[in-house]
């Protein structure tokens, strides 16, 4: 959009600015150090960072620093204030955690923390330390961390390509898109070589065979180029922002917005970082698309997993999912992109036989205005099974099809002196119908092409081979080929998006309704009580609001009897001090029974939605998380007007 007064910031770009600072405003400030390879000097250079600051008068505390045993790095450790490590024993393995309870107490204005893509141990708050670091910004303490390239969970398939290890450790991006200071610790390859031939590089749980081929002169000129792209691309984003609140003129391009389709298949988390890199280079909103269809009824338990997993890593990078059934892939992902404005597609390059099958060149021929990437795996080569490639030759619908085909067929054969040949063709018409009703597209079309051939062969003169001599046969013919297309792509269409009709109109009725009846209400306890009784219509298990008392939170509506041990206080308390969901489903305090969901609204925390679910892996999915978010921010609303 132009700018009606040039010189000035346009409305949007200074509420935006304001916003952040508002949302900012009471936290610590992150800065990470980024090197491109273990041993370049990230975690000495934090330390020296930090002498300067405690000679500045900074308070400045080693939360977590890992020294690897170099004599000078430990050096520099010792001559600042540690906070003790936890000791945690995992498997009969002594384990050194940061003790993050510790440091909140102990509350320093700057607190270092190594290792930012590390694991946490399992009995731990949070999965992921870069979520302890969170949790620490959130409570106005400044953190200071290290990571490598190779843990952008971005990068993770430019890592595996390069250097021919895939990092299992990674942080998204969105974590790092926060950091108020990216500094970039640089080291020439041929030097870091020097120290790697010197015992100085610590490289955990690396063969010897791996570190020299990690290690190489061509990885590591590659990783250092990634890296520098990586800090440019983070400067150039900081600097439009920049210009754009202060109204600095320049060219500001056109809005672009991607989507990548996917479906269940091995490479479909790999999309997904694929489809972030490229909207992070056109500056592009982004959304994760997945078409179910038929087939998609009866995935697999690892299919699924597939699936949830790419759309968790597309939550994780910030972009938007989308789900839902369809008849036909290109279709629907074509309706989708033109209802949205998409400039953008990325879709998998098809593979071995898919290439018969795909959606892919029905996409590109019909997608005019809009550009179309085509993803090929980098790194390891991923096979899909034959099996899969020759599903749609191999169902059980194609199967009844040919069953019903060879049964109608032997009765026409005994009824032929009986009938007229007009009647048999009837008769032959009756499987075509039915494939088209129960059965796919493809199955109705096979099923009616078998059935004319059958036909031909036995009931039309000459017998028994495949000539026609009668042209209205032939007229017949073209007549079950249309009959199959129409009433398959009619009963499949019905077929498909019922459901779907059913389960939005469902959830719909569920966010309308409780709505509606949350304006109405003129008091607090009916507030609670409206929102406790739609939680129950969500899954079977016990449900509850949790609100704060003097004793801490306490069952305010819901279940009474909801399982709220010590523990699972404990969870929900952390969700009420910091805003996020936490518990079962999440990556925060995973460890609980429960999924607890806080009510906020305007930065005021009013109770927690607590759902302990009989089945909570088939419930918890991305889609039914954002109807409990939907559903807390509805009542948090509706408890901020009583106030």
């Amino acid at each position: 959009m132009d700018n009606p007064e040039p010189g000035r910031p346009l409305p949007e770009d200074l509420l935006h600015l304001a916003r952040r600072q508002q949302e900012r405003a009471n936290e610590g400030r992150l800065t990470v150090y980024l090197g491109y390879a273990p041993g370049v000097g990230k975690t000495y250079a934090m330390l020296h960072d930090a002498q300067q600051w405690r000679q500045e008068g900074v308070e400045v505390l080693a939360g977590y620093v890992e020294t690897h045993g170099r004599p000078e790095t430990d050096a520099l450790a010792a001559r600042l204030e540690t906070i003790p490590a936890r000791r945690v024993e995992y498997q009969g393995i002594p384990l050194r955690e940061m003790d993050l309870e510790a440091v909140l107490h102990r509350r320093p204005s700057v607190v270092l923390v190594d290792e930012l893509a590390h694991t946490n141990a399992p009995d731990s708050r949070h999965r992921k330390r870069y979520q302890d670091i969170l949790e620490l910004l959130h409570a106005g303490i400044s953190v200071c961390t290290t990571v490598n390239i190779q843990h952008i969970e971005s990068l993770n398939d430019a890592m595996a390509q390069i250097t021919g290890i895939r990092v299992n450790e990674t942080v998204p991006d969105t974590f790092l898109d926060r950091a108020d200071d990216i500094r970039l610790i640089d080291l020439s390859p041929e030097d870091l070589q020097v120290r790697l031939k010197a015992g100085k590089v610590y490289v955990k749980d690396m063969a010897q065979q791996a570190i020299d081929r990690y290690f190489s002169t061509g990885n590591l000129l590659a990783l250092r180029q990634l890296a520098l792209r990586y800090l440019a691309a983070a400067t150039d984003t900081r600097m439009v922002n920049h210009m754009r609140t202060r109204a600095i003129p320049g060219p500001w391009p056109a809005t672009e917005r991607l989507v990548v389709g996917i479906r269940p298949g091995p490479m479909a988390e790999r999309m997904v970082r694929a489809a972030y890199r490229l909207s992070a280079r056109f500056s592009a909103d982004w959304v994760v698309l997945c078409i179910d269809t038929q087939s998609h009824l009866s995935l697999t338990d690892q299919e699924n997993a597939w699936i949830t997993e790419a759309m968790d890593t597309a939550h994780k990078l910030g972009g938007r999912t989308v789900r839902y059934r369809g008849a036909d892939v290109a279709d629907e992902l074509l309706q989708y992109a033109h209802r949205n404005n998409v400039t953008m597609i990325m879709l998998g390059k098809p593979q071995g036989i898919d290439i018969l099958f795909s959606p892919v060149y029905s996409v590109m021929r019909r997608s005019r205005g809009i550009d179309i990437y085509l993803f090929d795996p980098k790194g390891e080569k991923v096979d899909v099974p034959l099996t899969q490639q020759l599903h749609v030759l191999t169902t059980w619908d194609y199967v009844l099809s040919m069953v019903m085909v060879a049964t109608v067929t032997l009765l026409n054969y005994f009824l032929a002196g009986i009938l007229s040949p007009a009647n048999l063709l009837i008769i032959q018409l009756l499987p075509v119908v039915v494939s088209a009703l129960f059965f796919r597209r493809g199955a109705a079309l096979f099923t009616a092409v078998v059935s004319i051939i059958a036909f031909d062969f036995f009931f039309v003169d000459p017998y028994y081979t495949f000539s026609v001599e009668d042209w209205q046969y032939l007229i017949a013919f073209v007549g079950y080929v249309v009959v199959a297309l129409v009433i398959s792509h009619l009963a499949t269409r019905i077929r498909h998006l019922l459901p779907q009709i059913w389960k939005s109109e469902a959830e719909v009725a569920a966010v309308t309704g409780l709505s509606r009846e949350l304006v109405e209400a003129d008091d607090r306890q009916l507030v609670l009580q409206i929102l406790a009784r739609h939680m129950q219509g969500l899954g079977r298990g016990s449900m509850a609001i949790l609100g704060p008392t003097i004793a801490g939170l306490m069952i305010l509506s819901g279940d009474m009897g909801y399982p709220l041990s010590e523990k699972e206080r404990t969870i929900a308390q952390w969700a009420y001090d910091n805003g996020e969901p936490a518990g079962r489903g999440t990556d925060n305090l995973p460890a609980g029974i429960g999924h607890y969901v806080p009510m906020e609204a305007h930065g005021v925390v009013f109770g927690v939605l607590a759902f302990a679910f009989q089945d909570p892996d088939a419930v918890l999915t991305a889609e039914n998380r954002e109807i409990f978010q939907t559903m807390a921010s509805l009542g948090a609303l509706a408890l901020e007007r009583m106030k």
